[in-house]
């Protein structure tokens, strides 16, 4: 039995093998595929583009992520940006920050130390 078992194992491994061979050629076969595609393509846009006399140009795909972003945020369902006008901004005073009672107070905010 024991050699039955080592020639199935070795069978398995040798097919396992070959399936994963088999799935790589594969992927570099459809991506010199897509590749030669895109060539051909641009190869077939060069060449109209030199028969009615205008400039070949490179793709480009330009954006901006910012806008993007600005595009996202105003598609999103319920999304409103909250911009305070003018009248909502109030002038705060400045006073400076003592120890009091409450620095004792592990709980009590704190600033830095200078």
């Amino acid at each position: 039995m024991t050699g039955f078992n080592q020639a199935l194992a070795t069978l398995s491994r040798l097919l396992l093998r070959l399936l994963l061979l088999a799935a790589a050629l594969v992927l570099v076969a459809s991506l010199l595929a897509a590749i030669a595609l895109l060539a051909l393509g641009w190869a077939l846009r060069a060449a109209w583009a030199r028969l009615t006399g205008r400039p070949v140009t490179p793709w480009v795909s330009r954006f901006d992520l910012g806008q993007q972003f600005g595009n996202v945020m105003r598609r999103a369902p319920g999304a409103t940006v909250h911009r305070p006008a003018p009248t909502d901004i109030t002038d705060v005073e400045v006073r400076e920050v003592y120890d009091g009672p409450a620095a004792t107070d592990p709980a009590a905010p704190r600033l830095p130390r200078r």
